[in-house]
């Protein structure tokens, strides 16, 4: 696709500047394009570098409103149903671009809808959207235009969407509770930090009462922090907006962060059930309609958002390459659970991998489901020790001294 940047002369003979990514390799159909749908008249027209359709998919990704997986699901299901009640693609997309529900879902009917007039193939119009559409769709796109079962294909990869959609919502929701207590924690730390402490520390001092080294270390922590919390605030908020960037576009910080997540306590059993849950609904669809068990894992690597399974799933896909089985390669790489290996190998030997695929699916969204459901007695042992932490070193550095001052009082005969 080509970037253009146009002057144009609307209604009225007021002249606007504009700029569109558009499925055109020459000015002429770009211009006619433009005109037609835009009812203006083209001024001035540029066909802009390649670098800059580059920066302009860049920014997209940064401030866009993506397309949520719902949308997408709601989108391939109406195509589906319209196919299936026998409307031409053209018409059924051209109802799809004038939908009002989802502006995401519209705007890639329109697009669609471009690529359609000059000549190109469903799926070979939403490859061109690949930064939206997954992989997995686009492929039983492909599929469902060679064998003549469009329909078909177009529900499974709505259904696929939606069970997938389902597992993003539900580990999101699960780590709401764990990251309210956390945030909790640390507000009430800061206030003591910040409020509480700093009052003491002046009374401590006007006492006149000797103060263990761990008292004087906090009570100076905490005039710094007292002082400078406002900078304190902005720093770290901008500390961690820069690494949500960097995990969000640089692969080794993402895969760091992805390793950590597999290990902290809680964020390890969340993010290893929705993984299995995600990679077994992915190679269940995949290899059920008809796709080789190695091109398979090539779309799932693509398409997985945790960077250590993507990882090892490219070491299985090097290692099948070589001539081994799926199985023995994913008990190689260490990543995958002696459970769902021992159900492949069986589905390989009997020749039924795509009935213990939507097995191992089925039962991994149960067990996601289940933890989903007990997240909070998950976490208690984490907040208890985090808790408890505070509490004790509350003690240590504060009660001790109050309980001296206490003392001293008593002495001076007050």
């Amino acid at each position: 696709m080509k970037c253009f940047y146009f002057h144009r002369l609307v209604t009225g003979g007021k002249l606007e500047s504009g700029f569109e990514k558009l499925s055109f390799n020459r000015k002429e159909s770009a211009r006619y394009y433009l005109e037609q749908q835009q009812d203006c008249v083209i001024v001035r027209l540029w066909m802009l570098p390649a670098w800059v359709g580059s920066f302009y998919d860049i920014f997209k990704r940064l401030f866009r409103s993506p397309m949520t997986m719902d949308e997408m699901a709601d989108f391939f299901h109406n195509l589906a149903v319209m196919q299936r009640s026998g409307i031409p693609m053209f018409e059924a997309m051209e109802e799809l671009a004038g939908d009002e529900s989802s502006a995401a879902a519209r705007k890639l009917a329109v697009n669609i809808l471009d690529s359609l007039r000059s000549g190109a193939s469903l799926s070979s119009s939403l490859q061109r959207h690949s930064d939206t559409v997954p992989q997995t769709v686009l492929h039983l796109v492909s599929i469902g235009e060679s064998s003549g079962t469009l329909d078909r294909t177009l529900m499974d990869a709505a259904e696929h969407l939606r069970r997938v959609g389902r597992i993003s919502q539900d580990a999101k929701r699960a780590m709401i509770y764990p990251v309210f207590v956390f945030l909790s924690i640390v507000a009430a730390t800061l206030f003591w930090i910040v409020y509480v402490i700093p009052g003491l520390s002046d009374l401590f001092r006007q006492m006149g009462v000797d103060m263990p080294p761990m008292t004087t270390a906090l009570l100076a922590f905490s005039d710094i922090v007292a002082a400078n919390i406002t900078w304190i605030l902005i720093i770290s908020a901008l500390i961690v907006y820069g690494a949500c960037l960097l995990v969000r576009n640089w692969q080794p910080a993402r895969l760091r962060y992805h390793r950590l997540l597999l290990k902290l306590p809680v964020s390890k059993v969340l993010v290893r059930s929705s993984s299995m849950a995600f990679i077994t609904e992915y190679l269940s669809l995949l290899v059920g309609a008809g796709i080789s068990i190695l091109n398979s894992v090539k779309v799932l690597e693509n398409a997985a958002g945790n960077e250590v399974y993507r990882t090892a799933l490219a070491q299985v896909r090097v290692g099948m390459m070589r001539g081994n089985s799926l199985s023995h390669e994913m008990r190689q790489s260490g990543q995958f659970p002696g459970f769902a290996v021992r159900m492949i190998s069986v589905g390989e030997q009997t020749g039924g991998l795509d009935v213990q695929l939507r097995y191992l699916a089925d039962d991994y969204r149960r067990r996601f489901d289940h933890v989903v459901a007990s997240i909070s007695e998950i976490v208690k042992p984490v907040v208890m020790l985090l808790a408890g932490g505070l509490f004790v070193l509350m003690i240590m550095a504060l009660f001790l001294p109050i309980y001296e001052l206490i003392r001293h009082m008593s002495n001076q005969g007050f």
